[in-house]
């Protein structure tokens, strides 16, 4: 009997792979047999050797990451839109060009994702069992508001809606490709360090810790996600394991968004 979750022979792409969590989603993927592109605005020391520069709010920058992918290894099996911004700020000062950054990074760079790499998901996806996958990194944010979070929380609902029409819409046009998002809660990442940093400045020096304390035991399960934990519902839902779920999330923040 074959393993499903095993990714032999698949091709994925993994954007934002230089953050905490992207980084342990291409390890991961990898480990569990697939051959990772990994794509960021720049290259850092454990991304590889498969590394692509890329920007993902510019649909060009999407246009050459997929013609190199589609030259190199002619299919794309996996399409992880991990790449993301996460802008803190009173609504009441927040600029608009920050406002703008981080919808386009979350949102319109997640919708260049899809739109440029169905073609090549579509077709590597008709050999797939179950199809290619698109797995959309949302966040816990999407379902629940935070105060100094406007930008991001905004920018991660629509990526979950986003995930959801993108799902219905592929199934209509019976495109073999499925879409699912992972929403994580707090993660143990220098994201996270900089959020809680920027969160005391703005409440007039709360120490950090303080806040780090606060946030843990507001989760039922008393502490911060990993990005390997993360990495570990992505690579589920890459997998053929996962061959029947399509628009659907899953979170990874030990029971957050159900309290």
């Amino acid at each position: 009997m074959t393993d499903a979750t095993k990714l032999d022979g698949s091709i994925a792409l993994v954007t934002g792979a230089s953050g905490d969590i992207g980084s342990a989603v291409a390890s991961l993927l990898e480990k569990r047999g697939a051959t990772v592109i990994r794509s960021d605005l720049r290259q850092t020391s454990d991304t590889g050797s498969g590394f692509l520069v890329h920007d993902v709010t510019s649909e060009g920058s999407w246009k050459a990451v997929l013609s190199q992918i589609d030259g190199d290894h002619g299919r794309l099996d996996i399409l992880v839109n991990n790449a993301g911004v996460a802008p803190m700020g009173r609504i009441d000062s927040m600029s608009l060009e920050d406002w703008r950054r981080c919808q386009a990074v979350n949102v319109e760079g997640m919708f260049l994702g899809l739109k440029v790499a169905a073609d090549l998901l579509s077709k590597s996806g008709a050999d797939r069992l179950g199809g290619s996958a698109v797995i959309n990194l949302c966040s816990g944010a999407s379902d629940r508001p935070s105060a100094f979070s406007a930008a991001y929380c905004t920018s991660k609902a629509a990526a979950r809606m986003l995930t959801r029409v993108a799902a219905i819409e592929f199934a209509v046009l019976k495109k073999p490709i499925r879409v699912n998002s992972v929403h994580p809660g707090v993660v143990e990442s220098a994201m996270m360090d900089k959020i809680l940093e920027t969160y005391s400045e703005i409440t007039g020096g709360t120490p950090v810790e303080t806040l780090r304390a606060g946030v843990a035991g507001g989760n039922p399960m008393g502490r911060f996600v990993t990005p390997p934990e993360v990495a570990e519902a992505v690579a589920f839902l890459a997998s053929s394991a996962a061959r029947y779920i399509h628009g659907d999330a899953i979170h990874v923040d030990g029971g957050y968004a159900a309290s």
